[in-house]
Protein backbone atom coordinates (compact mmCIF):
# COMPACT_ATOMS: atom_id res chain seq x y z
CA UNK A 1 0.00 0.00 0.00
CA UNK A 2 1.08 3.74 -0.88
CA UNK A 3 -0.17 6.76 0.80
CA UNK A 4 -0.67 10.17 -0.31
CA UNK A 5 2.06 11.13 2.07
CA UNK A 6 4.22 8.39 0.36
CA UNK A 7 3.40 9.43 -3.07
CA UNK A 8 4.46 12.62 -2.16
CA UNK A 9 7.52 11.69 -1.08
CA UNK A 10 8.41 9.45 -4.28
CA UNK A 11 7.39 12.11 -6.46
CA UNK A 12 9.57 15.23 -4.47
CA UNK A 13 12.65 12.48 -4.85
CA UNK A 14 12.19 12.17 -8.77
CA UNK A 15 11.85 16.20 -9.45
CA UNK A 16 14.94 16.74 -7.08
CA UNK A 17 16.73 14.14 -9.58
CA UNK A 18 14.86 15.96 -12.63
CA UNK A 19 15.75 19.21 -11.94
CA UNK A 20 18.88 18.93 -9.69
CA UNK A 21 21.87 20.72 -12.02
CA UNK A 22 24.87 23.09 -11.71
CA UNK A 23 24.22 24.29 -14.81
CA UNK A 24 23.02 28.14 -15.27
CA UNK A 25 21.95 28.38 -11.18
CA UNK A 26 19.86 31.92 -12.34
CA UNK A 27 17.77 29.59 -14.26
CA UNK A 28 17.42 26.35 -12.59
CA UNK A 29 17.07 27.68 -9.34
CA UNK A 30 13.89 29.99 -9.34
CA UNK A 31 12.38 26.61 -11.32
CA UNK A 32 13.26 24.62 -8.45
CA UNK A 33 11.89 27.26 -5.88
CA UNK A 34 8.85 27.27 -7.96
CA UNK A 35 8.36 23.61 -8.05
CA UNK A 36 9.26 22.91 -4.25
CA UNK A 37 7.25 26.19 -3.01
CA UNK A 38 4.72 23.75 -1.13
CA UNK A 39 2.01 23.10 -3.45
CA UNK A 40 -0.71 20.21 -2.93
CA UNK A 41 0.51 17.99 -5.66
CA UNK A 42 -2.97 16.71 -6.01
CA UNK A 43 -2.86 15.77 -10.01
CA UNK A 44 -0.07 14.05 -9.44
CA UNK A 45 -0.81 11.67 -6.63
CA UNK A 46 -4.28 11.22 -8.11
CA UNK A 47 -2.46 9.23 -11.01
CA UNK A 48 0.36 7.05 -8.69
CA UNK A 49 -2.78 5.92 -6.85
CA UNK A 50 -4.92 5.05 -9.81
CA UNK A 51 -2.13 3.59 -11.15
CA UNK A 52 -1.99 1.49 -7.58
CA UNK A 53 -5.77 1.26 -7.41
CA UNK A 54 -5.95 -0.37 -11.16
CA UNK A 55 -3.31 -3.59 -9.91
CA UNK A 56 -0.08 -2.09 -11.31
CA UNK A 57 3.34 -1.04 -9.27
CA UNK A 58 2.99 2.94 -8.45
CA UNK A 59 7.11 3.21 -9.38
CA UNK A 60 5.54 2.67 -12.90
CA UNK A 61 3.90 6.16 -12.87
CA UNK A 62 6.39 8.28 -11.43
CA UNK A 63 7.85 9.46 -14.52
CA UNK A 64 4.14 10.64 -16.14
CA UNK A 65 3.45 11.98 -12.26
CA UNK A 66 6.34 14.27 -12.42
CA UNK A 67 5.49 15.21 -16.08
CA UNK A 68 2.07 16.11 -14.63
CA UNK A 69 3.26 18.21 -10.90
CA UNK A 70 5.70 20.14 -13.73
CA UNK A 71 3.26 21.18 -15.98
CA UNK A 72 0.84 22.28 -13.76
CA UNK A 73 3.45 24.13 -12.20
CA UNK A 74 4.35 25.97 -15.32
CA UNK A 75 1.14 26.62 -16.18
CA UNK A 76 0.89 28.48 -12.36
CA UNK A 77 3.75 30.47 -13.26
CA UNK A 78 2.12 31.65 -16.64
CA UNK A 79 -1.42 32.27 -15.21
CA UNK A 80 0.26 34.54 -12.31
CA UNK A 81 1.39 37.13 -15.42
CA UNK A 82 -1.94 36.78 -17.02
CA UNK A 83 -3.85 37.63 -14.33
CA UNK A 84 -1.15 40.51 -12.81
CA UNK A 85 -1.05 37.94 -9.33
CA UNK A 86 1.48 39.21 -6.83
CA UNK A 87 1.36 37.12 -4.58
CA UNK A 88 1.24 33.32 -4.27
CA UNK A 89 1.67 30.26 -1.10
CA UNK A 90 2.55 34.35 0.62
CA UNK A 91 4.96 34.81 -1.31
CA UNK A 92 5.31 37.21 -4.28
CA UNK A 93 5.23 35.39 -7.42
CA UNK A 94 7.86 34.43 -9.72
CA UNK A 95 6.94 37.11 -12.21
CA UNK A 96 7.39 39.57 -9.25
CA UNK A 97 10.50 38.82 -8.73
CA UNK A 98 12.26 37.95 -11.66
CA UNK A 99 10.68 39.87 -13.72
CA UNK A 100 8.10 38.84 -16.96
CA UNK A 101 10.59 37.79 -19.44
CA UNK A 102 12.60 35.75 -17.62
CA UNK A 103 9.75 34.51 -15.73
CA UNK A 104 7.84 32.87 -19.40
CA UNK A 105 11.11 31.52 -20.40
CA UNK A 106 11.67 29.62 -17.01
CA UNK A 107 7.86 28.55 -17.28
CA UNK A 108 8.72 27.23 -20.80
CA UNK A 109 11.67 25.68 -19.13
CA UNK A 110 9.67 23.73 -16.51
CA UNK A 111 7.29 22.72 -19.48
CA UNK A 112 10.31 21.05 -20.76
CA UNK A 113 11.48 19.58 -18.47
CA UNK A 114 7.78 18.03 -18.23
CA UNK A 115 8.14 16.43 -21.49
CA UNK A 116 11.77 14.99 -20.63
CA UNK A 117 10.47 13.61 -17.28
CA UNK A 118 7.42 12.06 -19.66
CA UNK A 119 10.19 10.63 -22.13
CA UNK A 120 11.54 8.20 -18.84
CA UNK A 121 8.05 6.23 -19.00
CA UNK A 122 8.67 2.76 -20.70
CA UNK A 123 5.75 1.05 -20.55
CA UNK A 124 4.45 -0.28 -24.08
CA UNK A 125 1.80 1.87 -24.40
CA UNK A 126 3.59 4.79 -24.55
CA UNK A 127 2.17 6.86 -27.41
CA UNK A 128 -1.73 6.35 -25.68
CA UNK A 129 0.05 8.10 -22.59
CA UNK A 130 1.50 10.60 -24.88
CA UNK A 131 -2.04 11.49 -26.39
CA UNK A 132 -3.84 11.84 -22.84
CA UNK A 133 -1.11 13.99 -21.48
CA UNK A 134 -1.20 16.03 -24.33
CA UNK A 135 -4.86 16.09 -24.28
CA UNK A 136 -5.06 17.36 -20.85
CA UNK A 137 -2.35 19.80 -21.21
CA UNK A 138 -4.29 21.62 -24.65
CA UNK A 139 -8.10 21.41 -22.54
CA UNK A 140 -5.80 23.28 -20.23
CA UNK A 141 -4.64 25.59 -22.47
CA UNK A 142 -8.05 26.01 -24.07
CA UNK A 143 -9.98 26.51 -20.61
CA UNK A 144 -7.67 29.37 -19.85
CA UNK A 145 -7.83 30.80 -23.23
CA UNK A 146 -12.19 30.92 -22.44
CA UNK A 147 -11.03 32.37 -18.72
CA UNK A 148 -9.77 35.30 -20.11
CA UNK A 149 -12.02 36.06 -23.07
CA UNK A 150 -14.82 36.16 -20.18
CA UNK A 151 -13.41 38.73 -18.14
CA UNK A 152 -14.41 40.86 -21.00
CA UNK A 153 -17.69 39.90 -21.59
CA UNK A 154 -20.73 40.56 -19.18
CA UNK A 155 -23.04 38.24 -20.22
CA UNK A 156 -21.61 34.69 -19.12
CA UNK A 157 -24.14 32.19 -17.71
CA UNK A 158 -23.56 29.20 -15.38
CA UNK A 159 -23.15 26.59 -18.25
CA UNK A 160 -20.01 29.15 -19.88
CA UNK A 161 -18.42 28.68 -16.38
CA UNK A 162 -18.88 24.95 -16.22
CA UNK A 163 -17.88 24.96 -19.14
CA UNK A 164 -14.79 27.02 -19.03
CA UNK A 165 -13.63 25.58 -15.56
CA UNK A 166 -14.64 21.89 -16.69
CA UNK A 167 -11.78 22.45 -19.48
CA UNK A 168 -9.36 24.42 -17.53
CA UNK A 169 -8.93 22.16 -14.51
CA UNK A 170 -11.67 19.30 -14.57
CA UNK A 171 -10.12 18.03 -17.89
CA UNK A 172 -6.55 18.50 -16.44
CA UNK A 173 -7.39 16.65 -12.92
CA UNK A 174 -9.20 14.04 -15.16
CA UNK A 175 -6.53 13.14 -17.44
CA UNK A 176 -4.47 12.93 -14.40
CA UNK A 177 -6.60 9.95 -12.77
CA UNK A 178 -6.77 8.23 -16.55
CA UNK A 179 -3.05 8.04 -16.96
CA UNK A 180 -3.06 5.87 -13.78
CA UNK A 181 -4.97 3.56 -15.05
CA UNK A 182 -4.06 3.37 -19.01
CA UNK A 183 -0.12 3.11 -16.86
CA UNK A 184 -1.70 -0.38 -15.49
CA UNK A 185 -3.41 -1.05 -18.62
CA UNK A 186 -7.02 -1.33 -17.05
CA UNK A 187 -10.23 -1.92 -18.64
CA UNK A 188 -12.20 0.73 -21.07
CA UNK A 189 -14.88 1.06 -18.34
CA UNK A 190 -12.37 1.78 -15.60
CA UNK A 191 -10.63 4.18 -17.68
CA UNK A 192 -13.81 6.62 -18.55
CA UNK A 193 -15.75 6.06 -15.24
CA UNK A 194 -12.39 7.47 -13.73
CA UNK A 195 -11.81 10.04 -16.77
CA UNK A 196 -15.35 11.26 -15.79
CA UNK A 197 -14.60 11.86 -12.29
CA UNK A 198 -11.56 13.35 -12.60
CA UNK A 199 -13.50 15.79 -14.15
CA UNK A 200 -16.41 16.60 -11.36
CA UNK A 201 -12.98 16.65 -9.20
CA UNK A 202 -11.00 19.25 -11.14
CA UNK A 203 -14.55 21.43 -11.44
CA UNK A 204 -14.93 21.17 -7.88
CA UNK A 205 -11.47 21.83 -6.53
CA UNK A 206 -12.26 25.35 -8.96
CA UNK A 207 -15.05 26.11 -8.14
CA UNK A 208 -14.05 25.55 -4.01
CA UNK A 209 -11.19 27.61 -4.76
CA UNK A 210 -13.67 30.43 -6.14
CA UNK A 211 -15.53 29.56 -2.42
CA UNK A 212 -12.57 30.05 -0.34
CA UNK A 213 -11.14 33.60 -2.26
CA UNK A 214 -14.37 34.71 0.20
CA UNK A 215 -14.16 31.83 3.61
CA UNK A 216 -10.27 31.23 3.84
CA UNK A 217 -8.00 34.01 5.41
CA UNK A 218 -5.02 31.23 4.22
CA UNK A 219 -5.14 31.30 0.33
CA UNK A 220 -1.89 33.33 0.37
CA UNK A 221 -3.87 35.44 -2.29
CA UNK A 222 -5.04 38.87 -1.92
CA UNK A 223 -8.40 38.44 -0.12
CA UNK A 224 -11.13 39.32 -3.16
CA UNK A 225 -8.55 39.01 -6.04
CA UNK A 226 -11.14 37.65 -7.92
CA UNK A 227 -13.45 40.72 -7.75
CA UNK A 228 -10.51 42.51 -8.29
CA UNK A 229 -9.76 40.99 -11.96
CA UNK A 230 -13.50 40.97 -13.15
CA UNK A 231 -13.26 36.76 -12.83
CA UNK A 232 -16.22 35.33 -14.03
CA UNK A 233 -16.39 32.70 -11.31
CA UNK A 234 -19.26 30.61 -10.38
CA UNK A 235 -20.41 33.08 -7.49
CA UNK A 236 -20.37 35.74 -9.89
CA UNK A 237 -22.30 33.87 -12.85
CA UNK A 238 -24.58 32.29 -10.31
CA UNK A 239 -25.27 36.58 -8.70
CA UNK A 240 -25.99 37.63 -12.09
CA UNK A 241 -28.35 35.24 -12.85
CA UNK A 242 -30.45 35.97 -9.75
CA UNK A 243 -29.71 39.90 -8.73
CA UNK A 244 -32.49 42.21 -9.93
CA UNK A 245 -31.72 44.59 -12.87
CA UNK A 246 -30.17 47.39 -10.77
CA UNK A 247 -28.21 45.14 -8.80
CA UNK A 248 -26.87 43.57 -11.58
CA UNK A 249 -25.89 46.58 -13.36
CA UNK A 250 -23.99 47.73 -9.63
CA UNK A 251 -21.97 44.54 -9.47
CA UNK A 252 -20.97 44.55 -13.32
CA UNK A 253 -19.88 48.06 -12.28
CA UNK A 254 -17.61 47.04 -9.73
CA UNK A 255 -16.06 44.05 -11.83
CA UNK A 256 -15.23 46.30 -14.63
CA UNK A 257 -13.37 48.67 -12.48
CA UNK A 258 -9.85 48.56 -13.20
CA UNK A 259 -8.04 46.35 -10.97
CA UNK A 260 -5.89 49.21 -9.24
CA UNK A 261 -8.80 50.98 -8.72
CA UNK A 262 -10.85 48.53 -6.93
CA UNK A 263 -11.81 49.79 -3.45
CA UNK A 264 -12.51 47.48 -0.57
CA UNK A 265 -15.61 49.38 0.11
CA UNK A 266 -16.36 47.74 -3.75
CA UNK A 267 -14.88 44.64 -2.90
CA UNK A 268 -17.54 44.61 0.51
CA UNK A 269 -20.46 45.77 -1.67
CA UNK A 270 -20.10 42.53 -4.15
CA UNK A 271 -19.75 40.36 -1.48
CA UNK A 272 -22.95 41.90 -0.08
CA UNK A 273 -24.64 41.25 -3.60
CA UNK A 274 -23.24 37.52 -3.55
CA UNK A 275 -24.78 36.96 0.04
CA UNK A 276 -28.18 39.04 -1.38
CA UNK A 277 -28.59 35.64 -4.00
CA UNK A 278 -26.92 32.77 -1.60
CA UNK A 279 -24.38 32.40 -4.69
CA UNK A 280 -21.57 32.28 -1.93
CA UNK A 281 -23.21 29.03 -0.51
CA UNK A 282 -24.52 27.94 -3.79
CA UNK A 283 -20.73 27.41 -4.68
CA UNK A 284 -20.04 25.61 -1.85
CA UNK A 285 -22.62 23.33 -1.71
CA UNK A 286 -22.31 22.63 -6.13
CA UNK A 287 -18.64 21.76 -4.98
CA UNK A 288 -19.75 19.33 -2.03
CA UNK A 289 -22.32 17.24 -4.75
CA UNK A 290 -19.64 16.89 -7.25
CA UNK A 291 -17.15 15.21 -5.54
CA UNK A 292 -19.82 13.54 -4.21
CA UNK A 293 -20.95 12.50 -7.26
CA UNK A 294 -17.09 12.13 -8.26
CA UNK A 295 -16.77 9.36 -5.93
CA UNK A 296 -19.65 7.36 -7.03
CA UNK A 297 -17.74 7.32 -10.38
CA UNK A 298 -14.63 6.08 -8.69
CA UNK A 299 -17.19 2.95 -7.01
CA UNK A 300 -15.72 1.32 -10.36
CA UNK A 301 -11.86 0.82 -8.89
CA UNK A 302 -11.82 -2.53 -7.19
CA UNK A 303 -11.84 -2.18 -3.20
CA UNK A 304 -8.17 -1.69 -2.03
CA UNK A 305 -5.99 0.78 -0.12
CA UNK A 306 -4.99 2.43 -2.90
CA UNK A 307 -8.86 3.41 -3.41
CA UNK A 308 -9.66 4.70 -0.32
CA UNK A 309 -6.52 6.86 -0.37
CA UNK A 310 -8.24 8.21 -3.52
CA UNK A 311 -11.64 8.87 -2.31
CA UNK A 312 -9.58 10.30 0.74
CA UNK A 313 -8.01 12.80 -1.43
CA UNK A 314 -11.13 13.60 -3.13
CA UNK A 315 -12.62 14.46 0.24
CA UNK A 316 -9.77 16.99 0.94
CA UNK A 317 -10.82 19.08 -2.59
CA UNK A 318 -13.75 20.19 -0.09
CA UNK A 319 -12.13 20.39 2.76
CA UNK A 320 -9.11 22.45 2.68
CA UNK A 321 -8.74 26.10 3.26
CA UNK A 322 -5.97 26.97 0.89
Amino acid sequence: MTTIDQCKQLLTAELEKVLTTDFLPEFYNPIRETVFSGGKRIRPVFCMLTCEACGADVQKAIPVAVAIELVQSFSLVHDDIIDKDEMRRSKPTMWKTYGQGPTINMGNGMFTKSIEALGNYKGDNYAEVIQVFARGVMDMCEGQALDIMYEDRDAITIEDYYKMSTRKTGNYIGASLKLGAVIASASEEIRNSIDEAGKKLGLAYQIWDDYIDFSSDNTGKDKGSDIKKGKKTLIVCHALENLEDSDKTELLQILNTDLNSTTEQMIQRAVELFEKTQSIQFAKDTAVKLVAEAKEKLAVLPDSDAKNEIMKLADFLVDRDV
